[in-house]
């Protein structure tokens, strides 16, 4: 996923977070009409209640300014929490001067899982 331009944003920057917070509200739609627990309007609530926090930055290359970092998601759905850990790398494209974020997508997993009835 791509952001804003201007130096590689460390960790928990409100511009990594903010691609973040994207995904998880992109894989929310895409997958709120096929759930099996509850109504969609219901699993879109997870958007009301999901946060990232234990962000924590594990390494930094200053050669090429990117940063390998991980945190946590939780979130509340049908009175029940849930949580997992991940990491994810902040770069800048060399020749765009774009931020790449790549995360993995076991940070998505409890939304997943939940839609569909895991």
């Amino acid at each position: 996923m791509a952001g804003c331009a201007g130096g590689t944003p460390d960790c928990g920057d409100t511009d990594t977070l903010s691609v973040l917070d994207e995904a998880i509200e992109a894989e929310v739609e895409k997958y709120a009409p096929q759930t099996q627990r509850g109504t969609a309007e219901e699993f879109m609530g997870i958007l009301d209640t999901y946060e990232i926090s234990n962000i924590r930055t594990l390494d930094y290359d200053e050669a090429i300014d990117s940063y390998q970092c991980d945190a946590r998601i939780t979130y509340v759905y049908h009175d029940r929490e849930r949580s997992v850990d991940f990491t994810y790398r902040i770069d800048t494209d060399q020749a765009s001067g774009q931020t790449l974020i790549e995360y993995q997508n076991k940070m998505l997993n409890p939304i997943l899982g939940y839609a569909m009835g895991f």
